[in-house]
């Protein structure tokens, strides 16, 4: 063989190689598969929590709420529900506490149940001061009285939270001190 035909066999081997090399990195790529949209308002998550937190945010969420009006009151999660302020009855504030059992509804609103009333020592009549409260009280939009059926609805769903975050109750067991909601947090694109 002689070098001349050894240099044009190599040529065109590397000339076909340099095409094949070529046409594999032109090829188009496959389509990029991206995820399925769906169709919702935001990015939904399940949080776990326990009463000594929940009691925090429900109170930060009050002082906001009714800070410019004279009847302050703070809420907190134990065994029950309650709903403590201070009343003045002839000059001196007297304690006045209200305590329901709370149970999840459909949609993830709670009701509040089985109330009981005391100012300072003395019972109270559920319909009587579930009434006052309904007439005097500076409740946010999202709780609604009802006196007659001795209840209150907390309408978890309807408030937003900072950026428009929205809650929705799943589970509500004080004794196992165990709380579950989900969180949704709106996003500006849907995915």
């Amino acid at each position: 063989m002689n070098w001349k035909r050894a240099f044009w066999m190599l040529a065109a081997v590397n000339a076909a190689v340099l095409m094949a090399i070529a046409v594999w990195l032109f090829q188009p790529s496959p389509p990029v598969k991206q995820p399925a949209r769906l169709d919702v308002k935001g990015a939904t998550f399940t949080v776990y929590s326990k009463k000594a937190h929940l009691n925090a945010v429900i109170n930060d969420y009050l002082a906001e709420k009714t800070k410019h009006h004279p009847l302050q009151y703070r809420v907190w999660l134990a065994d029950r529900v309650y709903v403590s302020s201070e009343i003045p009855i002839l000059g001196r504030p007297v304690e006045l506490v209200v305590s329901f059992v709370p149970k999840v509804v459909k949609g993830g609103n709670v009701e509040l149940t089985e109330p009981t009333i005391s100012l300072g020592d003395w019972k109270l009549p559920v319909t009587y001061v579930l009434r006052y409260l309904q007439k005097h009280a500076p409740l946010p939009d999202e709780v609604a009285i009802d006196p007659e059926h001795a209840r209150v609805y907390v309408a978890l769903t309807d408030i937003r939270f900072g950026n428009g975050y929205q809650v929705a109750a799943k589970k509500m067991d004080l004794a196992a001190d165990e709380i579950v909601f989900t969180l949704t947090i709106p996003t500006k694109q849907h995915q």
